[in-house]
Parts: C-alpha cells; structure tokens; sequence
C-alpha cells in the first residue's frame, strides 16, 4: 500500500531540488464534514429565503413575531408538503383574485397585490368597531358592490415595504442546484449516497417547490395598509342576506370565503394552538399562515401532488441503500413505504372527493365534513399521526447512519469524466 501511494504521488506531482511543487492532483475522497455541511447550509438557506408568513398582529412583540417564525421553521423540517400546500393554496387564491378583478374591469390588481391582501396587508377600518384585515377575496367582493374605494396601493410600492432579498434566492437555487447535480453525478458513476443527502433532497425539493410559490409573496411586512368603510358593517351583513350565518368565527365577513381555514372552530384546540401558541380573538387581529387548499380544477391538483408524491418517492429511491445495521435499513424500509402509502390515500382521495363536487368544495368540506367531526376525522388524524411517525424516524435515522457509513460514501465525484475527450 505504501508503495502505491509514492508511485501515485510520483505521477501526479513534479518535485523540484528547492521542494516546490507544480501540478498535484485533486484528492479523489472526502470528509464526514464535506458531506453533512453542503446538506446543511442548503437546507437551512433554502428553508430560511422560504418561508414568508403573513403579517403580524398590531400587538405582537418582537419576541412572538421571532418565536412565530422558528415554529414554522420546525414546521418545515418536519413536514414540509404541508407547508407547501398552504403555499399552493395562497397562490391559487392570488391568482383567482387577479382574474376577478380583471373581470370586474380592475386591471392594475396583480399577483403581488393578491399576496399581499392575503397576507393581511389590508386592514378594514369601520366605524364604531375595531379593525381587522380582509382577504383578497373579500377584498373583490367589497369593491366590486362598492363597499371600499379600489386600494391604490401599487405593485412598487408594495415591494417596497417587502423584505425579500432576490439575492439571496437566486444563491439558495444555485446551492440547491449544485447539491442535486453533484448526488446526480454520485449516482452516474455508481458511488454511494447517503441517507442524509437523500433526506436532504427530499427537503429541498418541497421547500424549493414552495419557494417558487411564495416568489411574489412580500416579505417581512410589519404595517397593513389601512382600508376605509363607505358606511355601516350592517348595512353588508343585511344586504348578504342568508349567506351570512350565524354569526363568524374570524370577522364579520367570513360569509364571502367560507371555511378555510383550519383554525375554524372544529380545529381550534389542536392545529390553532401548535401552529400559533394561543387562540385567536375576535375579529381576528392577523391572517393565519394556515390557509386550507382551495382547488379550481384538475390540473392544480396535479400541480400540488407531483411534488408531494415527490417527497414521499425520493425516500422510497433508498430502498437499497447501505445503512449500518440490517434493523436500520430494514426500518428505512418500511417507513418509506408507509410514508408514500399515506401520502397516496390522503392525495388520491382528495383528487376524488374535488372531482366528485366539480371542485366546489374545500379540503375541510370533502367526504361529508369528516375531517371535522368525530370519530370520522380520526382516519384522517390517524394517517397523518402514522405518516408523522415515519417521517421523524426517516429524519433520525438518516443522521445517525453518518456514525458508519460505507467506504464508496466518501469517495469524490470524479467531474474530469464528463469532459469531452478529443
């Protein structure tokens, strides 16, 4: 062995008679450390330039605001298609808002304009009651009757109160990027990848997808603008009629978008309080960050489950991979296949159940309501508890297996294969 390595570095290297070097070769390994680090600031850049959450309350402090975000943050390391889903909703909803204020000869309102009001960059001021925001939907129904003069708040001006730094998410694509290339190359030339770099992946290709998602979203938004009534709440909830209800649970005007939020009542002591750290007052002070799926067809279904499938099937790719011991991998097996199973029941009856009422209805609405009531909403709370499960055991699983990993995970992607040869 001895003499192999001073033939090598006899090939590869010139000495001169005063000890200088020229040309010496790359070495062909890496360290325990050149593996976890790449994963790592990947994914803390990418989760940290994706998440945009929805505008504080007047009276939250730094401190709930700071404790906010970390919670979303774990959020995301943990479960990131849901947060990918409220991300598809907010889009979609976006979307929806440019359209009917095109339709209501609005033609200045855009998608910024549309995740902002979502986000609850407009606060309804009324007389004789206390201000609280409004979405954009509401925000085109009260336009539309004349309720409220059209904000003229413009797309520039809106960024200009945004944090988003394009920068740095322009930097989180290209590391993404480069990581995924190099477990492309590592896979090309038959060398081992590791569970924690597929972990990583499947990481990223949820955050990725939601940051993509979240691109026109403001960020970091702390003032609403104001908003100003043209006469008395009343007057709306008579002229709504029946649409009204009884009562409201987040405003006065809940009867314009109807239940859509998982904070509603039948949500409110479990995903309110691990999802916000309280409940809520009334009128809401601020829009949740959990805005339930709103789909419109088929193809925004499809949009939504190709990269949750996505999620669930990059685990399931390791089936083979070396882990160290037969009860480890044996248990990355198995959770790999309960993780994609969940995620297929949950989506393909989701699918059905938006086909089935021609996409009328909200996620919470499928199936007769049974997410809401008891004991029917337990199917769903019991796929999700068993998916979150193997999902934690995935996650822990792939950082221990970096104690002992095979000879090939440390070799270094040799990149002088892919250059042309003349």
């Amino acid at each position: 062995m001895a003499l192999l390595l001073q033939n090598r570095e006899a090939t590869n290297t010139t000495v001169s008679s005063n000890g200088r070097r020229g040309w010496v070769s790359s070495p062909d390994t890496r360290g325990t450390m050149d593996i976890i680090w790449p994963c790592l600031t990947a994914l803390a850049l990418v989760l940290w330039t994706m998440l945009h959450l929805n505008l504080p309350a007047p009276s939250d402090s730094n401190r709930t605001v700071v404790c906010r975000r970390i919670r979303w943050l774990l959020v995301g390391l943990l479960a990131p298609e849901l947060i990918l889903m409220f991300s598809f909703a907010q889009f979609t909803s976006a979307q929806q808002s440019v359209e009917d204020m095109k339709n209501i000869d609005r033609n200045n309102w855009t998608l910024v304009h549309g995740f902002y009001a979502d986000s609850g960059g407009f606060q309804l001021h009324v007389p004789n009651y206390k201000p609280f925001p409004i979405t954009a939907k509401q925000v085109v129904y009260l336009t539309q009757h004349g309720y409220i003069d059209m904000p003229t708040i413009t797309k520039l001006e809106i960024n200009d109160k945004s944090k988003a730094n394009r920068e740095t998410k322009v930097l989180a694509f290209v590391q993404t990027g480069w990581l995924v290339t190099k477990l492309i190359a590592r896979a090309g030339q038959g060398l081992q990848i590791t569970p924690y770099e597929l972990t990583t992946v499947a990481l990223l290709v949820c955050s990725f997808t939601t940051l993509i998602l979240w691109w026109n979203k403001p960020l970091d938004v702390r003032a609403p603008t104001p908003v100003h009534l043209k006469g008395d709440l009343k007057i709306i909830l008579e002229q709504a009629g029946d649409a009204t209800g009884q009562g409201f649970t987040d405003t006065p005007l809940d009867f314009i978008e109807g239940n859509i939020y998982w904070s509603r009542k039948a949500h409110e002591s479990y995903l309110q309080f691990v999802l916000k750290w309280g409940f809520q007052t009334f009128p809401i002070e601020r829009i949740s960050n959990d805005r339930d799926y709103q789909p419109r067809n088929f193809k925004q279904n499809l949009y939504l489950v190709l990269p949750v499938s996505a999620f669930g099937t990059i685990h399931l790719s390791g089936y083979n991979l070396s882990l160290p011991t037969e009860t480890e991998q044996m248990l990355w097996r198995i959770n790999s296949i309960i993780m994609v199973v969940t995620l297929f029941i949950h989506c393909v009856s989701e699918l059905i159940g938006c086909w089935c009422s021609d996409f009328q209805l909200q996620s919470l609405e499928l199936w007769g309501e049974y997410k809401k009531k008891m004991p029917s909403c337990l199917i769903f709370y019991g796929l999700a508890t068993i998916y979150f499960i193997s999902r934690i055991i995935l996650l822990v699983e792939s950082v221990i297996s970096l104690r002992d990993l095979p000879e090939a995970a440390y070799r270094e992607v040799s990149w002088t294969q892919y250059l042309p040869r003349l």
